[in-house]
């Protein structure tokens, strides 16, 4: 019998819910604290999504949260840094189940993404199973190496007019799971920061969205005004990470604060 490493039997899982077709629930891990990841996981989320792009904590911080997650459930999903081959061996090495590529313009950029996070003879990622966090610190350093490929999950992200030129060709890759569109990004790169009712910016995203789920992918968007996670879901969205760390400690703070100032009678 297979002993799987406690991080593919939670890639095996996340990836089996998108095969199905299920919306997952996710969260932003922005402020690098493994206790705060376990706080959102014990809700029951389906992924905690680490922002190594954006967020704090750096690869340190993901290790921390990956050992802290363990006994959850909940996947871990990483933003990259960036497109650095050695950004994507480490992070899969600490546990990573799914990565989701920041500004992935052209079909190159997406393969070389997948030959940095693949085994031979899939790709060329480094080979340390015998002593990475991942494979249960090299215990199950055999059955880490048989399956981790079809264990890990890839989206990438669409985030400008180039990107959207090259949709087709990205999405014709086989082995790339899905398309995720960052409508800040977005609309940023077409002149249009946050105008998300402008036909232009609206034109592309649903492009990019009709033709993931045409192609048989996985599409996911981060929510915003006029793109609510109801409505994304309900045309076929799988992945809408809906608020972080951050932002529930900050509506959590505004929301003690305007019930002092109604207790007190404030304007």
């Amino acid at each position: 019998m297979t002993i799987l490493p406690r991080s593919l039997e939670k890639g095996r899982a996340f990836k089996r819910k998108l095969a199905e077709g299920q919306a997952v629930s996710g969260a932003w891990s922005t402020l690098g604290s493994p206790e705060a990841a376990c706080l959102m996981a014990a809700a029951g989320l389906d992924y905690i999504l680490v922002d190594l792009e954006h967020g704090r904590g750096g690869l340190d911080g993901l290790a921390a949260q990956v050992q802290a997650l363990a006994a959850f459930d909940t996947a871990v999903m990483v933003r990259l840094p960036d497109h650095d081959a050695g950004n994507v061996k480490r992070c899969l090495d600490l546990g990573a189940n799914c990565l989701l590529v920041p500004q992935v313009d052209t079909p190159a950029t997406a393969l070389a993404i997948l030959d940095a996070a693949l085994f031979p003879t899939d790709g060329h990622r480094g080979v340390a199973v015998g002593a990475i966090q991942a494979a249960n610190w090299g215990y199950e350093a055999d059955s880490y190496f048989a399956h981790a490929n079809d264990a890990l999950t890839v989206l990438v992200q669409i985030e400008s007019p180039t990107a959207v030129e090259n949709l087709n060709d990205i999405l014709a890759i086989g082995r790339l799971d899905g398309i995720f569109v960052g409508p800040n990004d977005l609309s940023a790169s077409m002149g249009l920061f946050r105008q998300y009712d402008h036909p232009a910016f609206r034109e592309a995203f649903d492009q990019v969205f009709d033709a993931t789920l045409t192609a048989g992918k996985v599409f996911g968007a981060l929510p915003a005004p006029g793109l609510a996670v109801q409505d994304l879901v309900g045309r076929g969205a799988q992945v809408v990470p809906a608020g972080s760390d951050q932002s529930m400690l900050r509506s959590g703070a505004q929301g003690l604060i305007t019930e002092l100032q109604m207790t007190r009678g404030a304007p």
